[in-house]
């Protein structure tokens, strides 16, 4: 899909996510929303199902581009990560219709779940990476229970409205902590000296 057309996507998904339920949302609703005719609509997303699809992935695909923009300003450690955290949590709030609507779309149509949990499962890939560069033990895991951490903070603040001072220290305290901890073969050691 070209940029223009994704843009286009992503600003009528806001302004329907605005004033639709999913119950609500129609093929000539959507079509009158994105500028296109229906036979357009139809030609292009088929159904509603695979317009929310298309939806969801520029969705995803808009966080990441700011996450990945916002990175290369900062050198990788806490603060970059702590950074990012915020900023994707910042643009869920920002577009907290847009995201509560894909949210029931992933909950009742199972092709936007699995292409949520697919953008998910690499993201946590990323943030182990991340934190195996920086000597983090168990970092692949501790990079996907950090990314569900996030998600369920971003879940809640969507379903708030407002932003959780405290859950979003403690992810915070979460990653100094992940960070912080002695290798794992020194922390058994410990263990054991300790008994």
């Amino acid at each position: 899909m070209s940029a223009p057309t994704s843009s286009r996507l992503l600003t009528a998904g806001l302004a329907l996510a605005a004033q639709y339920t999913l119950d609500e949302l129609a093929p000539e609703t959507i079509a009158d929303t994105t500028g296109l005719s229906h036979e357009q609509f139809a030609a292009q997303f088929g159904s509603v199902d695979g317009y929310l699809l298309e939806m969801n992935q520029q969705f995803l695909d808009h966080i990441l581009d700011r996450l990945v923009r916002e990175a290369g300003t900062h050198s990788p450690g806490l603060p970059r990560m702590c950074r990012a955290t915020q900023l994707q949590l910042d643009i869920c709030l920002e577009h907290r219709a847009l995201r509560n609507l894909l949210s029931e779309a992933r909950r009742r149509m199972p092709l936007v779940a699995e292409a949520f949990h697919r953008r998910n499962h690499t993201t946590g890939i990323m943030i182990g990476i991340e934190l195996k560069s920086l000597g983090c033990p168990h970092a692949a895991a501790i990079g996907r229970i950090y990314c569900l951490m996030v998600l369920e903070t971003a879940q809640i603040e969507c379903e708030t409205g407002a932003p959780n001072p405290a859950l979003r220290r403690a992810l915070a305290d979460f990653l100094a902590n992940a960070l912080s901890a002695p290798p794992a073969k020194a922390a058994a050691r410990a263990t054991s000296d300790a008994l």
